[in-house]
């Protein structure tokens, strides 16, 4: 019992939804405390497969409650179309929770992204995401608490409509937004009071991080980067409960690398290696759909995420998809410049430069799909885990063999 965070370790998709889904098999909340809709988690159960951008993963089951603290920024229509995605597949409505100190994603944050070339320059997911995290810092946001007041709402929206240069109509964005407050008035309050009850009831809390360690905004490959805290640190900035409460702190890495959008990829294999991962991975973006890079698994990126976050355990996701690879490369240092390199440079200039050491590790043919023992995976298939735990200095517990919920390995801790 007690609060565990769930924190990508790359550069976001790592399938952070499958692990919280199973580790919210026993909680009481499960709560979001960064990013927006440009987060896409996956979740496959019994049910069938659903993409949540806003919701928390964990509060498909029924319980579990999902809580959106104050560092999301929540975008109305997303979360009431999502809402209803949900209901379609005969699920019960998730008992949800709304700060409200959150931030609201408008119309016009999607038309000033789209102008300052944000979504091609770095290649964002063009939700209106950064722009609202701007309007945050500058203080001059709209946020749920404030959808009290129409008159305040009504002159923000008229505002922000002559900043955008127009796109929208700021009456009908007010009924919007006004018929949106009426909806969930019973799930808009004072998130961080209700986590830190939990918690001080001695109930499960799992929090969901969004995106991954190397997109955060101080800490990632800047500026190809998403605009919030995206590390275990985040979880004080977005719901203003202690991160010094939280006991365990839950890596996720696939068994390879992906990233999504511009910035350095040491790994990336542009060719036959990559279409393969792609492939057999389905490496398509939840939220935009576009083709993810792929490459060979980076532990220069992986101790460095653990450097910075500092985790209990490690996820290690798809490993299934390496089944069928005589051979599989793990990049272990880099070399720029003629110099070998042991950490993870500051400048995404310099990582560019960076090309990876690799140690060559035998694969394996065969198909590991579903396994849920570990003892019943291929020798190779143990020693790549056993690899990964040495070279990080982290216990892989979990291991997804499949994208269903149940095709996962959990190993005991220590």
């Amino acid at each position: 019992m007690g609060a565990t965070a769930v924190i990508g370790a790359q550069w976001g998709d790592e399938a952070k939804g499958k692990i919280v889904h199973h580790l919210c098999r026993r909680a009481r909340m499960c709560v979001r405390f960064n990013g927006g809709a440009n987060a896409g988690h996956t979740v496959e159960d019994g049910r069938g497969t659903v993409r949540l951008h806003l919701v928390p993963c964990g509060a498909l089951h029924p319980g579990c409650q999902g809580v959106i603290g104050h560092g999301v920024t929540v975008d109305p229509w997303v979360l009431a179309d999502e809402l209803g995605g949900i209901l379609a597949q005969g699920r019960s409505h998730p008992e949800l929770l709304l700060s409200e100190r959150a931030h609201l994603v408008l119309p016009h944050h999607r038309l000033l992204e789209e102008r300052e070339g944000t979504a091609q320059r770095i290649g964002t997911t063009r939700r209106g995401v950064g722009p609202c995290y701007t309007d945050r810092a500058a203080r001059r946001g709209l946020r749920l608490a404030d959808l009290i007041d129409e008159r305040q709402v009504r002159e923000h929206l008229r505002a922000a409509s002559r900043v955008a240069g127009g796109g929208f109509d700021p009456e009908q964005v007010v009924e919007d937004l006004l018929r949106f407050r009426d909806r969930f008035a019973a799930h808009i309050g004072d998130a961080r009071a209700a986590i830190a009850g939990a918690l001080e009831r001695g109930e499960e809390v799992v929090f969901e991080g969004a995106q991954g360690t190397l997109l955060d905004l101080d800490c990632g490959t800047y500026p190809y980067v998403t605009s919030s805290t995206t590390t275990v640190h985040g979880i004080g900035w977005g719901t203003g409960v202690p991160t010094a409460r939280v006991e365990r702190v839950v890596g996720v890495t696939k068994a390879y690398t992906t990233r999504v959008g511009e910035g350095p990829f040491p790994t990336e294999e542009g060719g036959e290696i990559g279409e393969r991962l792609r492939a057999e991975g389905g490496e398509y973006g939840a939220t935009t759909g576009r083709p993810r890079r792929c490459g060979w698994l980076d532990l220069v990126a992986l101790r460095y995420a653990h450097a910075v976050n500092a985790f209990t355990d490690l996820a290690l996701t798809k490993l299934d998809v390496l089944s069928g690879l005589r051979e599989i490369r793990v990049a272990v240092d880099y070399r720029i410049e003629g110099q070998r390199v042991t950490g993870f440079p500051p400048r995404a200039e310099d990582l560019a430069r960076a090309e990876p050491v690799y140690e060559v590790l035998r694969g394996w043919e065969e198909d590991i799909a579903g396994i849920r023992d570990y003892e019943a995976l291929p020798s190779a298939a143990r020693r790549f885990v056993r690899f990964v735990e040495a070279q990080v200095g982290v216990p892989v517990t979990f291991i997804g063999t499949g994208p269903g919920e149940e095709a996962i390995i959990v190993r005991r801790r220590g």
